[in-house]
């Protein structure tokens, strides 16, 4: 066998097994810059939408943390109420001087005293619940995510206690009609408060319903990230036996240039 044509067997070899192996190198980076690209967006897109569904159920929490606040603070307030009308309706039924039925206004004073304590204590990160102010600019309370938006009217409950207040101390509790128009106006407050404790309930609820959606919607997202994660994982498995398979045809070409050579110094020697 000619030399120069076992030396141009060798060089052609050489230049295809080194065109193959950089064809080789260019696609599997083509290949990752695609990979690490779509990994990329589809990380950044599930953080986006973790982080938004969090701030999400913070906010309905909040919502929720307010309606139960409220609820047990008007309750408090009922009972104060239903404490007045009691003694209030006892008059009605006992044959007391007129003495006696106006000190009955001091038991109701108290129980007004503290009805208004439960309306300005009752806050949420310092937001009053029950009461207003004149420096107060919020006419609502407002729970706000980004797919839904909840609010409910601000109310001042010691308002109820001011007018009940201004009628039984004004009245004569023993004449039995202004006893009756008394009692009537402590049994309206009260019907008020509770359509109120209405109102916090059924805000509550949509907000639980909302809070539940968004937990599922977490839910589904943790395990699709977690079905990607997997799915990438096989992906890897197979870029691993794809880059044995390379190497593989990269030796066979090296070992075939080997043989090429051996012959040669064999037919030189």
């Amino acid at each position: 066998m000619d030399v120069n044509s076992i030396n141009n067997n060798i060089n052609n070899l050489n230049q295809s097994s080194q065109l193959q192996i950089d064809k080789t190198s260019e696609s599997k980076q083509l290949q990752k810059i695609d990979n690490d690209t779509a990994s990329s967006l589809s990380i950044n897109e599930y953080n986006k939408k973790r982080d938004e569904l969090s701030l999400n159920v913070q906010s309905l929490n909040d919502g929720i943390a307010i309606s139960k606040i409220a609820n047990n603070a008007l309750e408090k307030e009922q009972n104060y109420l239903k404490n007045i009308q009691n003694e209030l309706e006892n008059l009605k039924s006992d044959n007391n001087t007129l003495e006696d039925k106006n000190d009955i206004k001091q038991v109701v004073n108290d129980n007004l005293k503290n009805f208004n304590q439960i309306a300005y204590e009752t806050k949420y990160k310092n937001e009053n619940l029950l009461s207003t102010d004149y420096y107060d600019e919020k006419k609502q309370i407002t729970i706000n995510t980004d797919s839904a938006n909840f609010s409910i009217e601000k109310i001042n409950t010691p308002e109820f206690a001011n007018q009940i207040f201004e009628t039984i101390n004004s009245a004569n509790l023993n004449d039995s009609i202004q006893l009756d128009s008394a009692i009537s106006k402590v049994e309206n407050s009260s019907n008020q408060i509770q359509n109120i404790s209405n109102e916090f309930t059924q805000l509550g609820n949509k907000v639980e319903e909302t809070a539940i959606e968004n937990i599922k919607e977490q839910v589904d997202l943790y395990n699709k990230n977690k079905l990607n994660k997997d799915k990438n994982f096989g992906e890897e498995s197979l870029d691993f036996s794809k880059n044995n398979v390379f190497s593989n045809i990269g030796y066979l070409a090296a070992s075939q240039a080997n043989i090429v050579q051996a012959q040669s110094v064999r037919l030189l020697s």
